[in-house]
């Protein structure tokens, strides 16, 4: 198989064991998150809030926000502690990644510890299509304050609307569950996003056999059009460039790509994993987003455009106009509107008759 065929089978193979133990750090994450309720409820209880005047209800709420401040950067610490210890060892997969996808050997040059951890405190991602930009702390201290707001605003809420403490407990209970699904979203991506820098500074350690890198996206009904119109795609080692994440819960990953001249061949085919209309099934490593979803059946491409606005005339205009999957976002990955792409591909509306 040639380079590029072993590095996406690898790097897709791999990418299973990430989600997995991001799965385990979200956990750690929420524990910890779990813990700082428990608190604020414990300490909630201690007085009924309908019998204390504003000035007392002022001081439990300041013990209630430092429980908060206490609980939310203790758990931030651990969480950076982990994503620091597996950046560094997705260096060393990295470069191991390199070795093996090369024809002549070489000495893999890794990034020192401390060179990964300073690039994943300083990097950032966009969670929304380069809207803004946001590095792991801040991102975890702003999903920090704006929980305690929330918690803050329930506990006045429930003074000023005379709740008793168990009524305002049940609706911090509810806040909580809300949290709950948004820090395992906060703690997948910064795992993906750990990764994704480390990778990137082996690349970079190594740029005398990486040329580039290439994007490579889940095939599955999950995906989003951003990355799968980014799937396939080769960029330079420039720092400007996207890299994954390109949003909250992405699970796309880069591979290097490699000079020809370290090329190891053709022969034999590398895979990557799917999950389309007949299940999870391995194809060519060759097979891109948009070659992939062409060859589903029509609800199935119906299900997946139905995610996004206009879902039903971009299915169609995807299928019957041969708007290729890449053509539906902008540069930074944003989705067109339907205006804009009549604009761009009129064509693809005569075609398909939209």
């Amino acid at each position: 198989m040639s380079s590029e065929q072993y590095l996406i089978d690898a790097a897709t193979r791999h990418q299973v064991f990430i989600q997995r133990y991001a799965g385990g750090l979200s956990n750690q994450y929420q524990k910890a998150l779990k813990k700082t309720y428990s608190e604020v409820l414990a300490r909630l209880m201690e007085n009924e809030l309908t019998d204390i005047g504003a000035a007392r209800l002022t001081q439990i709420r300041l013990d209630m926000e430092q429980i908060l401040f206490n609980g939310y950067n203790a758990a931030k610490t651990e969480l950076l502690l982990n994503l620091n210890e597996f950046a560094t060892s997705e260096a060393a997969f990295s470069g191991q990644l390199l070795a093996n996808g090369s024809a002549t050997q070489f000495s893999v040059a890794l990034p020192a510890t401390q060179q990964i951890q300073t690039a994943l405190s300083l990097n950032t991602f966009s969670p929304d299509n380069g809207k803004t930009l946001v590095n792991i702390e801040t991102a975890l201290n702003n999903f920090g304050t704006k929980k305690a707001a929330n918690i803050r605003q329930v506990v006045k809420d429930g003074f000023l609307l005379g709740d008793t403490n168990a009524q305002i407990a049940s609706k911090i209970s509810d806040v909580e569950k809300i949290t709950r699904a948004q820090a395992d979203s906060l703690a997948r991506t910064m795992t993906n996003h750990a990764s994704n820098v480390a990778r990137a500074e082996t690349f970079n350690a190594n740029n005398d056999v990486v040329t580039g890198y290439e994007w490579v996206a889940t095939l599955d009904s999950r995906t989003t059009l951003t990355c799968s119109g980014r799937d396939g795609e080769i960029y330079s080692l420039s720092a400007e460039n996207p890299k994954p994440p390109a949003h909250f819960n992405c699970r796309s990953t880069t591979v290097p790509v490699i000079d020809p001249e370290f090329d190891i061949g053709s022969s034999g085919k590398g895979t990557r994993q799917s999950k389309g209309a007949k299940g999870k099934e391995r194809v060519s490593a060759k097979t891109t987003y948009g070659q992939w979803l062409k060859k589903q059946p029509a609800d199935f491409q119906d299900e997946y455009f139905s995610k996004f606005q206009d879902g039903d005339i971009k299915a169609k205009l995807f299928r019957k106009g041969g708007l290729k999957i890449d053509k539906f976002t902008d540069v930074r990955g944003a989705e067109y509107s339907l205006s804009e792409l009549k604009a761009l591909n009129p064509l693809a509306f005569d075609v398909a008759k939209v």
